[in-house]
């Protein structure tokens, strides 16, 4: 199977990286000078990593932004590197599988996973990694069949576009509207980054 093939010799070699600092420090926002084109594109869309702890932190902070900003965020895993594609490759496993909002819980134990629950030895990380998916009733990665495995590089081949095309280098960080990239570490709380989402949707131009 081309999925195992991929994943096998990589369990072995995942390590966990710190989330990038190379986003500035001052400016709340930056605008791309194209736009990305992914289609049906959310109007706010979480861009993050499973390896980034950062990222874990943010989740728990969603439901408060989503709530103060009036808005229902997205989500799309980077790819920007060896690491942030093999735990998107994980993400999407699950995802994939899954219509409409991810089971409760599902989401904190694939970031428990690549943070915590990873060792060298590959076919243990494989087994822990089965074990986590047969608990949200969802097909291991490794077994997944033909038509699983296309719904998967189609979610992987979206979050690569919307990695490469909005130029994020660093994570967690919000895509709006498809052209404004927010700085998340320029902003001091909840109240405030939900501001920065309100005023960049309402900005159309």
């Amino acid at each position: 199977m081309k999925l195992k093939r991929f994943l096998l010799p990589l369990f072995a070699a995942l390590t966990i990286t710190a989330c990038s600092d190379e986003a500035p420090q001052n400016d709340k926002y930056t605008t791309l000078a194209t736009p990305v084109t992914v289609e049906s594109l959310p109007a706010v869309t979480e861009v993050f990593s499973l390896s980034c702890g950062h990222c874990r932190s943010m989740e728990a902070a969603i439901p408060a932004i989503e709530a103060a900003a009036d808005v229902k965020i997205g989500k799309a895993h980077v790819t920007f590197n060896e690491n942030a594609t093999f735990a998107a490759m994980i993400y999407y496993s699950a995802m994939s599988q899954i219509d409409g909002a991810p089971p409760e819980g599902l989401t904190e134990a694939l970031f428990k996973f690549v943070q915590e629950d990873q060792s060298d030895d590959a076919e243990k990380n494989k087994a822990i990694l089965s074990s986590l998916f047969a608990q949200y009733n969802l097909v291991s990665p490794f077994d997944m069949t033909e038509a699983q495995q296309e719904a998967l590089f189609a979610d992987m081949e979206r979050a690569d576009q919307i990695t490469v095309e909005s130029e994020i280098r660093s994570v967690p960080t919000f895509l709006v509207n498809g052209k404004y990239v927010v700085n998340t570490s320029a902003h001091q709380s909840a109240e405030e980054l939900a501001d920065t989402l309100k005023m960049l949707m309402a900005n159309n131009q």
